[in-house]
């Protein structure tokens, strides 16, 4: 192999300083991403995740902070939603072994 090709495929992390194989994802030393480009992406997109609200956050009511009734409200339509998520569950394994 020439010194070329060996030189070509070691890089130098930009976290630890360390110099590691290029043709590797994470370095070697600190297991940090070595490809700019793919930390770039993955930053955005766990900016985007951060930003989008949790599924349950939507659901809140923003008054159940603030009064009892509002807060009973809520846990009333959550117990509602559990309710109706056990009964398509207690479905789907009724269909489930019916077949058999």
């Amino acid at each position: 192999m020439k010194s070329s090709e060996t030189n070509s495929s070691i890089k130098k992390c930009e976290h630890c300083g360390q110099w590691t194989n290029g043709e590797l994802a994470f370095c070697a030393h600190c297991g940090e991403i070595l490809d700019k480009q793919y930390r770039a992406e993955r930053a955005e997109l766990e900016r985007e995740q951060r930003d989008q609200l949790p599924f349950m956050q939507k659901f809140k009511l923003e008054k159940a902070k603030y009064s009892k009734f509002w807060r009973f409200i809520e846990q009333l339509v959550q117990s509602g939603q559990m309710v109706l998520v056990a009964i398509i569950t207690f479905m789907a394994i009724i269909l489930a072994l019916l077949p058999g």
